[in-house]
């Protein structure tokens, strides 16, 4: 069984309003600039790798923006501190952003940075009696995730890989933070989220966990990261905007030319370079909008609302969404990045 994602939403959000209202109390980091402006990010791990590395390089400083920080425990509730306006921008994966497009709301793609199909996984106890190599034997589990984010829809990708469908799993709704201990005291068989944290649950828990094999999943499932920003940002500070855009370009062109590029992020990640470097070899750094990220969104909001966690928009559901992405600040820096 699984919660509403509105009535989530609804719970969250008061969350995020009553941290909004505690920013100025929280430990930010600010730069010296003619613009000031708040991020928000969804987590420290290394999925938000080019943003953290623009943050290490000073790049918004460099561009007249003095950047505060603030981290939420995953894109969904950075997200949603950006739709309460406590925020400029928020890093989020896609699947919040099409969770929120199917509630009415409009968080604005203002850059899709980077991409990847095995970040996620999906961590079991050795005692669940799921075989590691044989995704099928999900069925009848229980499994955590944190729903309405990208570690349920990969989830759900992953089970159609093995033949299943969300139904064939019990879904508990676990903060980040609590999937591997639920896993190992037994309250769960396992749960979905990053990378990062399945090697967490390896080092807290030797001998007691295993991640499932990915064999395959490239075909099912692709998770993008995004800048997002709003519509009143994009009307009333189009300076702001474009100097993110610029920002984001130059980590870009910097983790490309710098092979050491991971050791600048490691202290904020709380991870060592070389795990980072690992565990982002198989993701795609590039800034670009094209047709492909279009048609995963179509296909992400179309599992989301068969799978019963969102509404059919009225009206063309793909204009609907394209009509939330803002490619002009991409396509006015370099054009050839954009082909939607």
């Amino acid at each position: 069984m699984h919660a509403n994602f509105s009535e989530i939403s609804r719970r969250s959000m008061v969350r995020v309003l009553g941290a909004a209202s505690l920013l100025g109390a929280l430990p930010i980091r600010t730069a010296s600039a003619a613009i000031s402006s708040t991020l928000a990010y969804g987590s420290t791990g290394y999925t938000w790798a080019l943003t953290f590395l623009a943050e290490a390089l000073e790049t918004w400083k460099k561009n007249d923006v003095a950047l505060s920080v603030v981290d939420f425990p995953t894109g969904r509730e950075s997200m949603q501190a950006l739709l309460a306006g406590s925020a400029d921008f928020s890093t989020s994966t896609d699947t919040p952003f099409i969770f929120a497009a199917l509630q009415g709301l409009k968080p604005i793609v203002l850059v899709n940075y980077s991409r990847y199909s095995r970040d996620m996984k999906v961590v079991v106890s050795k005692k669940s009696g799921v075989d590691p190599m044989k995704p099928a034997t999900l069925k009848g589990k229980k499994i955590a995730t944190r729903i309405g984010t990208s570690g349920q829809y990969m989830l759900a990708k992953y089970l159609e890989m093995a033949g299943l469908t969300i139904k064939d799993v019990t879904l508990v709704d676990l903060s980040p933070n609590d999937m591997t201990i639920a896993t190992v005291r037994g309250d769960v068989d396992g749960f979905s989220w990053t990378g990062q944290a399945a090697i967490v649950a390896e080092t807290q828990a030797p001998g007691q966990v295993s991640v499932m094999t990915q064999e395959g999943l490239e075909k099912y499932f692709q998770s993008h990261q995004l800048l997002l920003t709003s519509e009143r940002v994009l009307k009333e500070k189009p300076a702001l905007v474009a100097a993110a855009v610029k920002s984001l370009f130059q980590a870009e062109e910097h983790l490309h030319a710098d092979k050491n590029w991971a050791s600048l992020i490691a202290p904020r990640v709380r991870a060592s370079a070389d795990e980072i470097t690992k565990s982002t070899a198989d993701f795609e750094f590039k800034i670009s909008f094209d047709q492909r990220f279009i048609d995963d969104l179509v296909a992400q909001a179309e599992w989301a609302i068969q799978a019963g966690l969102g509404k059919r928009p009225e009206g063309d559901m793909r204009a609907m969404l394209r009509s939330l992405v803002y490619e002009g600040a991409v396509k006015a820096a370099r054009p050839e990045r954009v082909s939607i």
